[in-house]
């Protein structure tokens, strides 16, 4: 038997758990409960069917037939959002086999996967929900794009298909979200690709690119590290920083030119939003310089 004194914070532990599992939980079930009963259900059972699907297409041997399966797939997810009241339901069993992301403010979602079709050839796929509106297909470019790809404005009719895995919203001038997708591709010759872009909406279509970045001095429409396949590039959100951060990247044979042969030099860059823009900042993590027959102690470099 515990104590009086243990047995009131082991309760106290358990009812913080409970309410933090309860603060993850509810908002989808929220959204869930807007849902008729007999609405739910058959959402429910269309999504047993698009789990099968989903669990073929990544799984059969013959890649062909992944892509058949792929097809099938995005059919019954594009019938499926077509329901009225689609956007409510938080399809939380899929969202374990694709990826399905939210800005800040939920006004849409992004449905997004990948299919091996050949040995290391990749196949991007993906489709925008807005919570009051159509459904935009992404339809995959990328191996046919060229090398200017960082000044050009894109569309979902015209995407760089990636595998995104962050949204993060920034306040433009006028007080308007800006919406930035981060996402990888690796159908490059030798090399993989990670980006960041600007995800807006005109019209009847989703647009890609803005005038939002000025890396060393140059204006793009988005920002792009190329590296060698199989190398570990960061490019992601460092909240304690309140910046992107990013690995400086290095030829291994002098090449810069040579996308396939640029690797993380072990130096940290970084990008800042500055007047609305984001902005290149430089060693963000400083690198120790020790000279012949120096060691750091304690993280300090001696007679420095």
């Amino acid at each position: 038997m515990l104590p009086p004194q243990l047995k009131e914070i082991a309760m106290k532990k358990i009812l913080n758990l409970l309410v933090c599992c309860f603060a993850l939980w509810a908002p989808q079930q929220a959204a869930a409960q807007k849902l008729s009963g007999s609405e739910l259900q058959q959402f429910q059972k269309t999504e047993d069917s698009l789990i099968i699907s989903a669990d073929s297409m990544y799984r059969a041997y013959m890649y062909e037939e992944r892509i058949d399966y792929c097809h099938k797939f995005v059919k019954q997810l594009s019938a499926l959002l077509k329901r009225e009241n689609s956007f409510s339901y938080p399809f939380e069993r899929l969202g374990k086999k694709i990826h399905i992301l939210y800005p800040e403010d939920k006004s849409f979602r992004i449905f997004n996967w990948t299919v091996e079709y050949k040995i290391a050839g990749f196949r991007y796929y993906g489709a925008v929900q807005k919570s009051e509106g159509p459904v935009f297909p992404l339809l995959d470019m990328s191996e046919k794009m060229e090398d200017n790809l960082l000044y050009k404005p894109l569309s979902n009719k015209n995407w760089f298909g990636c595998e995104y895995y962050r949204i993060l919203t920034q306040k433009g001038a006028n007080g308007q979200p800006l919406y930035f997708v981060f996402g990888s591709n690796h159908n490059g010759n030798g090399y993989s690709v990670k980006t960041m872009d600007l995800l807006g909406f005109s019209g009847n279509q989703v647009t890609f690119g803005g005038n939002y970045f000025n890396t060393n001095n140059r204006q793009a429409q988005r920002f792009m590290l190329e590296y060698q396949k199989g190398s570990q590039v960061s490019l992601n959100l460092d909240s304690a920083k309140n910046m992107i951060i990013y690995d400086r990247l290095i030829s291994e044979v002098n090449q810069p030119q040579r996308r396939n042969t640029l690797v993380p030099s072990g130096q940290v860059d970084g990008l800042r939003w500055v007047n609305f823009q984001w902005q290149t900042v430089e060693d963000v993590v400083p690198i120790m310089k020790l000279k012949n027959g120096q060691a750091p102690v304690n993280g300090v470099i001696p007679n420095q």
